[in-house]
Formats: structure tokens, C-alpha cells, sequence
């Protein structure tokens, strides 16, 4: 009672107080002050102003709960743990009356760790800002109040409902798990210098010795030659980690393994990152591609129906991060060469030689879309062109393009290079991604819409015509980037950081 009559008494006074102590704190990010002070309005005002914290029980309940973030990637210094518990010692040995200061504070920083896990801790940064989508309808500060009131008795149940429900990040969070316990059972192994030639078969190198500590470390040996025994264990590991399995132990497969659990721990955090930022754009029915693994996932009823490689943008043309909604399809397209790929790479081949227009099947056309002669232009001075690719099966688009809004014109499409998906690293395309069998994509998605089309889906491509078809029901789509994903048992696949996105979210975490 003496805390509600003081709490009543000076309310104003250290509601100001309390505001202006959570935007100054160090240990939480800035950028989220408003965040934080609207939450925590909102939250006194559905409370009714009532101290929360006042007894050990609920505050050892939420230390505990807060200790769980670790797990998550999330720091649970961050949230007042240390204050926390200090109250909780003091209250082993004499009456604490928590302040209503203190009170609020512990409460900001239950809400904070709430929005962190249901939203992102670098919300508000300008860090791949796709990942800040939000459903139209969604209501971000009362989903986050709710879980909040309904559950001050069971902090660990408000933030298992405030996470991601989903496998990729479920694995994740094994995979952190099993990194941590790693990290504190296992010395480091030593690095293993990618520089000098690749080792092989029958080579004597001192690497050797270094490389059997990471392979073979229960039947080491000083020995420096590259044996048997040895190249089938790189073989091994380099079919465990997706790499060309050739028993070489070249540049790629020796920075893999340098990537110590330290370092991957950390590519884990930021992947968990991703996936909270953009968990509220995952519809059930959505595809997902993700440029680092270059491969595109479908689901239905949060399902994966379809799974396929693909083919991304390459470093100096990287492929858009976006969220979108798959519209339309088109059916034996046409191709418009792009500004860009005409600049770079089309016109240069026709300076080089003009039957590069017949055998490519390129029509040149002026502006208004009408044929133009390749021999009556001036090539090192065409002017406004345009070039035209004709549909069938030699067309860069191949035979059926999946479209959606986007500023940068950019689309999902099949392709005539089919051996370019057997690459490790398959960052090829100008922009565009190029879907491993696309037809047997579109017409899923075709049925699972139940477009009207769908069963005429073969007779349609086998007509050679071209033609859009409007889907019945549009389809989320998500052009993301992930380096890390895991299975259910916590191991994990690296995936390369084409465009060099990690740094950034490191520094933010």
C-alpha cells in the first residue's frame, strides 16, 4: 500500500523521470527512445498505473526469462539484468521496497526485450529496410502491451509468443545453442593459410598436420603427406558443406574451415536478427528466395511444397532485397534488353560482330516498337534503340516469367542455362533470378491460386504464343538475404555474403 500511495502521490514527477532515464540509458539502443517511451505509456495506462515488480518471485521469474535471450542472440545485459539482480540479492537479506522509478524501469525494459524479439532489435536502423515491413492491419504497440499484461506472471511464455514461429529460426536458435556449448568444450583449431597452392592428393605440405586436426583429430599424425585417409575426409566434409566434393583442399574449402564457432556464433545472431525483422511479412502461402544460397523456397499453409537452386545477381549487379506480391505470370516472353545489359554487354557484341543480332534472335527496334534494319545503323553511334529477344526456348527468360510490383523491374524467370545450376556459387544474373524448373513453379502456384488458367497451363506453353496470366490470389514473395540456415539438429550451412551485408548488422548487434 505505501508503494501504490507513493507511486499515486508523485506519479507525475517520476513519470517524467523515469521517461527521460530509459531515452539516456546506455545499454539500450537510442534509435528506440521513442519506441520505448511509447510502449511504456501505453503500458502504465492499461496497468493503471500499478507497480509491477514488487516481490522476488516475479522479479526472479523475469531475470530468468531475460537470461533466456542469450539464446536468441540477444544480450540480457541489455535489459536491466544487473539491476534486477541486485534487487533480488537485496531481497535475501532485507525488506526492498522497489521504487516506482525502479518499477517502471523493469518495466521498460520487459517491453523492450518483448519488442526486440517480435519485431527486431535494429527496427529502427537503416539496415536492409525490406526487413521493416508490416501487415496493413497490424497493430505493432498493443500485440506487444497484450503479451506483456497477459503474461507478468510468465515473462518466459511472453517472449516464447513474442519470437518467430517458424523452423528456420527455431533451428537457429538450436544451432546457437550447440555453438555455445562448443565454444566451452572445444580448444580453437588452428587456422590453415588458404594462400599457398591447393592441397591434393600425394602432396607433402606443411598444412597437412593442421588440416588433420580439423578432420582427423582422433587419428592425428605429424605425417605432412596428403593421404588417402585425409582426401576422403575432405571429401566428406566437403559434401557435408555443399562444396564441390573433389577431395582438394583448395581456397574455398580451407576458408570454410577457418570459420571458427566464435565466428559463426556471430553469423548465427544476425541471421536470427533477419528473421525477426522480417517474420511479419511471412504469410502461409509465400516464396522466399534467398540471394546468398541462391536457392527459392515455396509454401503452402507454411508447408515447403517447393524447393529450388537459382541463379542471383552478381556482385557488381546485386539483386534487390525486397517484399513484394507475386501479380501475373507471363508465358513464352519476349525480352526487352535492359538499359544496362544493352550498355555493357549486348552492344559490345554487336560492335564485335553484327550476326550476333541473328544468331541471338535479337530484333532491333526504334522507340515507338517499330523494326528497324541492323545494316542501316551506325553501331558506334546507334542512338535510341531498342533490342528485342523472340519467345522460345533459346530466349534468355526462358519459357515463363513470374512478376511482381517492384520499382526496379526486376523478376523471377526460367532460363536456357540449366548447367549454370550445378555452381557452389551461382551469382550470374544481371539482377533478375533465375529459377531452377520455373514451370513446375508457376504451376503450383497456378493451382494452389486456383487460376482459372491452370488447366490449360501445358497447352499454353506448348503453343509458343505469349501471353500474361493473372494470378487468382496474389502470393507473397520475399528476395532476401540469409548466410546462415540450420537443420533441426543445429548444423549449419554457411552461404557466401555476396553483397557484404553482415558487417553492418554486426556492428548494429
Amino acid at each position: 500500500m505505501i508503494g501504490k500511495h507513493l507511486f499515486k502521490k508523485t506519479s507525475p514527477a517520476i513519470y517524467l523521470f523515469v521517461i527521460l532515464w530509459l531515452v539516456s540509458q546506455p545499454s539500450l539502443a537510442t534509435s528506440t527512445a521513442i519506441d520505448r517511451h511509447s510502449l511504456l505509456v501505453s503500458f502504465l495506462s492499461v496497468t493503471d498505473k500499478q507497480l509491477q515488480w514488487q516481490t522476488q518471485e516475479r522479479l526472479s521469474l523475469l531475470k530468468e526469462a531475460l537470461l533466456t535471450l542469450e539464446d536468441h542472440g540477444l544480450s540480457a545485459s541489455n535489459y536491466q539484468i544487473a539491476r534486477l539482480t541486485a534487487l533480488i540479492d537485496r531481497m535475501e537479506t532485507e525488506p526492498v521496497e522497489v521504487s516506482a522509478a525502479e518499477d517502471a524501469l523493469i518495466s521498460g525494459a520487459y517491453l523492450e526485450a518483448i519488442a526486440d524479439l517480435k519485431h527486431g532489435r535494429t527496427r529502427h536502423l537503416d539496415i536492409e529496410p525490406y526487413l521493416n515491413f508490416q501487415q496493413p492491419t497490424q497493430s505493432t504497440p498493443s500485440s506487444i502491451i497484450d503479451l506483456a499484461v497477459t503474461h507478468l506472471d510468465q515473462p518466459k511464455k511472453a517472449f516464447q509468443l513474442a519470437r518467430p514461429q517458424i523452423p528456420e529460426y527455431e533451428n537457429l536458435v538450436t544451432a546457437l545453442v550447440r555453438l555455445n556449448a562448443e565454444i566451452d568444450e572445444k580448444r580453437p583449431l588452428p587456422v590453415i593459410s588458404p594462400d599457398r597452392p591447393s592441397l591434393r592428393l600425394g602432396m607433402s605440405d606443411i598444412r597437412v598436420p593442421l588440416l588433420r586436426q580439423h578432420l582427423l583429430p582422433d587419428e592425428y599424425v605429424e605425417s605432412t603427406l596428403y593421404d588417402e585417409p585425409l582426401r576422403d575426409a575432405v571429401k566428406a566434409y566437403q559434401q557435408q558443406k555443399g562444396l564441390d566434393a573433389d577431395g582438394i583442399a583448395g581456397p574455398q574449402t580451407l576458408a570454410r574451415l577457418n570459420q571458427t564457432p566464435e565466428k559463426i556464433l556471430h553469423l548465427v545472431k544476425i541471421n536470427l536478427e533477419r528473421w525477426r525483422r522480417v517474420n511479419h511479412a511471412l504469410t502461409e502461402d509465400r516464396v522466399i528466395a534467398n540471394i546468398p544460397g541462391a536457392q527459392l523456397d515455396y509454401y503452402q499453409n507454411n508447408e515447403r511444397v517447393f524447393h529450388s537452386r537459382t541463379q542471383v545477381g552478381r556482385r557488381d549487379r546485386p539483386t534487390p532485397l525486397m517484399i513484394s506480391e507475386i501479380s501475373h505470370f507471363t508465358l513464352n516472353p519476349t525480352w526487352t534488353i535492359p538499359p544496362t545489359i544493352y550498355r555493357n554487354d549486348k552492344l559490345p557484341a554487336i560492335q564485335a560482330d553484327i550476326s550476333y543480332l541473328q544468331s541471338n534472335r535479337l530484333t532491333v527496334l526504334d522507340p515507338q516498337g517499330n523494326q528497324l534494319d541492323p545494316d542501316s545503323i551506325d553501331w558506334d553511334n546507334p542512338g535510341s534503340i531498342l533490342l528485342r529477344q523472340s519467345a522460345g526456348p533459346h530466349n534468355a527468360l526462358g519459357q515463363v516469367v513470374i512478376r511482381f510490383p517492384n520499382q526496379q523491374s526486376i523478376y523471377l524467370h526460367d532460363t536456357p542455362n540449366q548447367r549454370l545450376f550445378d555452381r557452389n556459387e551461382r551469382f550470374f544474373s544481371s539482377g533478375c533470378i533465375r529459377v531452377e524448373d520455373a514451370k513446375t513453379l508457376v504451376s503450383q502456384l497456378l493451382d494452389a491460386t486456383q487460376t482459372p488458367q491452370a488447366p490449360q497451363f501445358d497447352n499454353l506453353l506448348r503453343s509458343g504464343s505469349t501471353r500474361n496470366l493473372s494470378i487468382a490470389k496474389p502470393i507473397t514473395i520475399i528476395l532476401g538475404y540469409w548466410t546462415v540456415e540450420a537443420d533441426e539438429q543445429g548444423q549449419v550451412t554457411l552461404f557466401t555474403d555476396v553483397y557484404n551485408l553482415d558487417a553492418s548488422f554486426e556492428s548494429a548487434l
